[in-house]
């Protein structure tokens, strides 16, 4: 279905909800979870994780590094070239980088990963195309599917499917590290507490 200018928003919601819902379905039903598992064993032995993205890719980087670092996992993201490539520079075997790119062709990505495997480092494609560049020189791939709608193309429709890809590796290393996970929380739920207003 194609959102028109005219369309009152009550339709284009019903149109973004049932393209969401078969975008989220259509990635599950892909998702290996034998590569998740994988993925999330190496998250969890790994010293550093190093996510890197650019434009709406980046931003899930971010939204993702924020929540493995709830739960106690030493993780970074990046989206600027140079920055990426220097802390890809000094991860080490053992490490896990994971990048991000929905058409798997974005160099900055691509420069960053093949950096991070020079020095040893596990290296993870999350891309909607499993047969990209990135997910070539990747030694694990997560593919995410993408159901572009008017207004929102390409990578735009790709984010609630990277989200959904990354978050099930955050619940496999979250599963993992169970009692020390819980821990986090009860920590970090104390500590912005004072920074919640009273119910009225």
């Amino acid at each position: 279905h194609e959102i028109g200018p005219g369309d009152p928003i009550d339709a284009a919601i019903e149109v973004m909800a049932a393209a969401d819902a078969r975008l989220i379905q259509d990635t599950a039903a892909q998702l290996d979870p034998e590569v998740v598992s994988k993925v999330a064993d190496a998250v969890v032995a790994a010293r550093r994780v190093l996510l890197v993205g650019v434009s709406t890719s980046g931003n899930v980087a971010t939204m993702i590094e924020g929540r493995l670092r709830r739960i106690g996992i030493a993780c970074w993201s990046a989206y600027d070239a140079h920055v990426a490539l220097s802390e890809a520079a000094l991860m080490r075997e053992g490490d896990v980088a994971i990048g991000i790119s929905h058409r798997g062709r974005t160099r900055e990505v691509m420069e960053a990963l093949a950096e991070a495997g020079s020095h040893g480092a596990l290296t993870v494609a999350v891309t909607s195309f499993a047969r990209s560049p990135l997910a070539e020189l990747a030694d694990l791939v997560l593919t995410t599917a993408s159901r572009e709608t008017t207004f929102r193309l390409g990578g735009l429709a790709a984010v609630h499917s990277q989200l959904f890809v990354l978050d099930a590796v955050y619940v496999a290393v979250a599963q993992r590290t169970y009692e020390r996970t819980n821990e986090a929380f009860e920590l970090t739920i104390a500590a912005v507490e004072s920074h919640r207003v009273e119910r009225g």
